[in-house]
């Protein structure tokens, strides 16, 4: 049974509670080796005493953190949430003049990179520290990390010798008021544009307490998790790297995702559970070492950052039944402006085709026109819950919204809900097309696509039309081995079978490799932009 935390709890004092009552000993295992909780408490405090008494953190700065998922990252979050200073964690492939600007708009003091980011010596304007991320590695896997890799961050003071003790110098844990940000998350916001999201740490300790809401079994049945979503993330952030923190269950790290290796530690680390996009997990289905292997210890399974085909959800959910594993895969739904999920499918509440249902505090309401619509009818999701962000930083403008008395979060997608409860996603607003008038949902589309044998992914964008407006323009890659006329052939006959004759594709067009942004998600930009 989880405890409850106070609400002026910070993340640091959070994660020194054992509100799980786990008797899990390893915080942290990294490329074969392993490090206690104790261990990690240890380097947490030494490191806070380190930054205030070097760097002069204190309560109400900022550090950034341009890092992939590792101890240092871990280790310097938490560092800094001890001091009362806020995190900005941006993407660890963001260009240098970008992430100075990100430093700039948060005020950083502190800049923490990867031996791996490319800048060369690049100056930021604030101290700035690089961490080697082959040194907290088992021997064999950092002889062949620095065997493959050249360092490309060079001239910074290294990161690790903040590691060691400092006399005289013990730091208590700061507290934040309710209205303090302990986070900085950029996103593209509700409507598209870039922003930063600023978070207090009610919300991700709110969010992680939630825990037994959306596991599938008892939580004392769960020693680890694998964790190979980035922590400029929400998801990864809150439910990967806080979650195993504050229930104090081993984290299994990944700096960067390798199908094959990837695969093999899964099995060799008997993760509980697995989070990741839907390209992670159609990889891990070509791998033998995974779908040959006894994955009876895998006992949930979470999708998410993109729209999930139900082809590849079916076929992930046989090999886990076929290896013995009684997990299935789910998909939720949520927003950076409330951290990451607030509607998760669970063993409890699953519904097919749906993207979740509501965790606790949260309820949902389609919008159309300023007012709520019944059952079933296609509107704006709006949400309201208790992981609301504190807002956007330097913007004035606000996704919120008073409707009888409550405050809502107007998401900019488009869904409906079911007599249950259960929400159905249709699309982005702003991706939405209008075919002669008619509103046409390139998800649709794309969804159709992708239950044609042969199609890998695809992406449906409007293309302008003297007559109609816009019509739709395909994309798609397909598989290694099929003729593309007959696939294209049969995309076109489950579209007109599947869809209004508005949403059929005027084009298919077909690509070698569809461009992905820096998290993975198909490019719907550089396709829309291509003439």
């Amino acid at each position: 049974m989880i405890k409850p935390l106070p609400a002026d709890c910070s993340m640091y004092e959070a994660v020194m509670q054992n509100i799980s009552g786990s008797d899990v000993s390893v915080a942290i295992s990294y490329y074969g080796r392993k490090y206690s909780f104790l261990r990690v408490y240890r380097w947490i405090d030494v490191l806070a005493d380190n930054f205030s008494a070097e760097f002069k953190i204190k309560k109400g700065d900022t550090v950034t953190l341009c890092m992939p998922n590792s101890p240092a990252a871990l280790l310097a979050f938490y560092a800094a949430n001890k001091l009362g200073a806020a995190v900005n964690l941006v993407h660890p492939f963001i260009p240098p003049e970008s992430l100075k600007e990100s430093i700039e708009k948060t005020q950083s003091r502190l800049l923490l990179i990867y031996d791996l980011y490319k800048c060369g010596h690049f100056d930021f304007g604030v101290p700035t520290l690089v961490s080697d991320s082959s040194y907290f590695m088992g021997l064999a896997a950092k002889a062949y990390y620095k065997c493959t890799n050249k360092p490309a961050a060079t001239g910074y003071e290294h990161f690790e010798k903040y590691l060691k003790n400092r006399k005289n110098a013990h730091t208590s844990a700061a507290k934040f008021a309710k209205d303090e940000p302990a986070v900085y998350l950029a996103s593209g916001g509700t409507t598209g544009n870039p922003k930063i999201i600023a978070h207090n740490n009610e919300v991700f300790n709110a969010l992680c307490c939630k825990a037994e809401e959306f596991l599938s079994e008892p939580i004392e049945n769960y020693k680890a998790l694998y964790n190979v979503l980035p922590i400029f993330h929400g998801f990864g952030l809150c439910i990967n790297m806080h979650m195993c923190m504050l229930m104090r269950r081993t984290n299994i790290m990944c700096i960067k995702f390798n199908a094959k290796m990837s695969a093999k530690q899964i099995v060799k680390e008997r993760a509980n559970i697995l989070t990741g996009v839907p390209t992670m997990y159609l990889k891990l289905l070509g791998e033998k070492a995974f779908t040959n292997a006894d994955l009876s210890h895998i006992k949930d399974v979470y999708v998410g950052g993109d729209r999930t085909p139900q082809k590849l959800i079916d076929e992930f959910n046989a090999v886990l039944k076929r290896q013995g594993s009684s997990a299935r895969m789910y998909e939720g739904y949520g927003l950076t402006e409330t951290v990451t999920v607030c509607l998760v499918n669970t063993l409890a509440h699953h519904r097919e085709n749906s993207i979740g249902y509501p965790l606790s505090e949260t309820h949902v309401m389609i919008v159309r026109d300023g007012s709520e619509v019944p059952v079933g009818e296609v509107g704006e999701i709006w949400l309201n819950t208790n992981q609301f962000m504190l807002g956007y930083l330097h913007e004035t403008q606000s996704p919120f919204a008073e409707y009888e008395g409550k405050k809502w979060l107007k998401t900019g997608d488009y869904g409906w809900l079911d007599a249950d409860g259960f929400l159905y996603f249709k699309q982005r607003i702003k991706n939405m097309l209008k075919v002669s008038g008619v509103p046409v949902y390139p998800s649709e589309i794309e969804a159709a696509a992708l239950e044609v044998e042969g199609v890998k992914k695809a992406c449906a964008v409007g293309i302008p039309d003297k007559v109609k407006g816009q019509v739709v323009r395909l994309f798609v890659e397909c598989e290694t081995g099929f003729d593309t006329k007959k696939v294209e052939e049969e995309i076109y006959a489950t579209c007109r079978r599947k869809l209004i004759a508005y949403a059929l594709p005027k084009e298919i067009i077909f690509e070698d490799k569809l461009p992905v942004s820096l998290i993975g998600k198909i490019d719907r930009k550089v396709l829309e932009e291509r003439k």
